[in-house]
């Protein structure tokens, strides 16, 4: 069973997620120099997102 919190917290970073892939496209077809911010965020996010989501596995 999901709690709501667990279900708030993974959906809060699938959206961060996405931000950051929409970045990483957007610095790439702009050449903003901006690449690494977006890669450490979707990077960061999926961490985060993948250890809210463990502890569920393991019940």
């Amino acid at each position: 069973m999901v709690s709501k919190r667990r279900l708030g917290a993974s959906m809060i970073f699938l959206g961060l997620t996405f931000v950051g892939v929409f970045h990483a496209f957007a610095a790439i077809a702009f050449h903003t120099g901006l690449l690494s911010v977006a890669v450490g965020t979707v990077v960061g996010s999926l961490l985060c997102l993948v250890a809210v989501n463990v502890p569920a596995y393991l019940d």
